[in-house]
């Protein structure tokens, strides 16, 4: 059968997805780590007490876990972004007496939810959606503002004069010196997304979504040495040999290709005049490449009870499940890792364990619940909230921290007070996310919808995306 004229436009559409190049950069997933960890190194000058200092204060990274912690959460974040339904705006049924196809609903139905009608037997839609995403804040901190500041004690590198063993005493003096790595971010991601879904009866439909995408992440880091010890001896600890205490790092990365792919099935088990009864089932397997932020990682399973309504012009629906979550995010994002042609490595963690970081992908909490309105035979405009709870996930918080015996002098001496450092919080944590959208489905034609929608942010936990518009269409065969 040779394809409608829309079908010709959605075939070489998804044709023109599948040439997208290939990754253009080598492990982004650890791009924020890395600079991060570049902030933390410092060249002496030759001759300085205790030799070489450049990886003093990366030990102190090493020993800590939030920035690279942060990092596993922003990449894992910003992957699961929701992608839309692929059931489609049309649905049917057929007249088990007669045998006449007619449509089920009034309505188009929504875009990022699950209605429990389904498409009809031997109907098959096709679509084709895209979304740009930038990102906001973090756990409530402006991601452009500087204000993700972490500190970094010195470690315990050197004997104190007379003594040829390491001490716990900051001696030499130096050694009170701390470190501050403040990071601004401009991350952003585009997803196209090629879906399909067929009626295998009039009760079950299965479907799939195919996502490329595109991530583009810019950071930047103002690195400052505190000289709590150092004031009279700059050369010490001084980004460039000659004394500079204050330094900027940057570095950007994208990269380009297939995502995690989802197949999905759903069997409507009850169908009334004005009530439909669902389940739903999404399986979103680990197909991107997760060190390039392409995938999460992780194999994903939701599950979905879903419950619409059809009274005339108007037509709630509820979405209600758990995804169970089995994988890790790329190792990268946690690595400890510095380029070993223009740094000593040899004491890199002072021979000790890097702090470990926890890669596991959450389990989720889901819901959604909104309603779609016939504005116009032509058109549907809606309304839905969606919910997610990322369960037992790292959380983090501004935090006034004490360094203690940091001031001159013979020990015990003033501590230094890190005011609203970036901290990780010791306990893990349940984290809301809340998403409203709205827009709506427009017929274009025959059995060809055009789809806009705008996804727009209602918390502040976590990755907090800015306002996204969402554009696509759909056609049914």
């Amino acid at each position: 059968m040779v394809p409608s004229r829309p079908g010709r436009i959605l075939i070489a559409a998804a044709s023109l997805c599948l040439v997208l190049p290939a990754a253009a950069s080598a492990q982004l997933a650890g791009l924020i780590s890395r600079v991060i960890q570049e902030s933390t190194l410092n060249r002496s000058a030759p001759g300085q007490p205790g030799g070489v200092h450049e990886p003093h204060f990366l030990v102190g990274e090493s020993l800590a876990a939030s920035a690279r912690q942060m990092n596993v959460e922003l990449g894992a974040q910003l992957l699961s972004f929701p992608l839309g339904s692929s059931s489609g705006g049309f649905s049917f049924t057929t007249d088990s007496m007669t045998g006449e196809i007619s449509p089920s609903s009034e309505t188009f139905g929504p875009a990022f939810a699950e209605r429990a009608i389904t498409i009809g037997k031997g109907k098959f839609n096709a679509g084709l959606a895209f979304q740009a995403a930038s990102f906001d804040s973090f756990e409530g901190v402006k991601l452009d503002s500087g204000d993700l500041s972490f500190i970094r004690q010195h470690n315990d590198c050197c004997p104190a004069p007379g003594n040829p063993t390491q001490d716990t005493n900051f001696a030499p003096e130096f050694e009170r010196d701390l470190l501050q790595s403040n990071l601004k971010l401009d991350m952003s991601s585009r997803a196209t997304v090629v879906f399909g879904n067929y009626g295998v009866t009039d009760r079950f439909d299965v479907g799939f979504a195919v996502p490329f995408v595109h991530v583009s992440i810019d950071a930047t880091v103002d690195g400052t040495i505190h000289r709590t010890a150092s004031f009279n001896t700059p050369l010490v600890h001084s980004f460039d040999g000659a004394g500079a205490d204050h330094a900027t790092f940057f570095e950007s990365g994208s990269s380009t290709g297939l995502g995690d792919i989802s197949v999905r099935a759903k069997y409507n088990f009850l169908r009334g005049d004005t009530t439909s009864l669902a389940g739903f089932l999404d399986l979103r397997m680990p197909t991107g490449d997760k060190d390039e932020l392409l995938g999460t990682g992780a194999t994903r399973t939701q599950m979905l009870f879903v419950y619409s309504g059809d009274y005339g012009r108007v037509s709630p629906h509820v979405n209600f499940g758990y995804t169970f979550s089995k994988g890790e995010s790329s190792a990268a994002a946690a690595q400890i890792e510095v380029d070993p042609a223009e740094h000593r490595t040899d004491t890199i963690t002072g021979g000790l364990p890097v702090a470990a970081v926890d890669l596991e992908f959450p389990d989720e909490l889901n819901y959604i619940f909104g309603v779609n309105f016939a504005a116009h035979p032509r058109v549907t405009v809606g309304f839905d909230i969606h919910g997610r709870t990322l369960k037992d996930t790292s959380r983090f918080e501004l935090r006034d921290n004490t360094y203690p015996n940091r001031g001159p002098g013979a020990l015990p001496s003033q501590p230094y007070i890190a005011l609203s450092e970036f901290t990780l919080i010791e306990q893990k944590e349940n984290l809301n996310l809340l998403l409203g959208v709205i827009g709506g489905k427009f017929n274009i034609g025959k059995t060809l919808l055009l789809n806009a929608n705008l996804l727009f942010p209602m918390s502040d936990g976590g990755l907090k995306p800015n306002t996204t518009l969402s554009i696509g269409f759909d056609y049914v065969f």
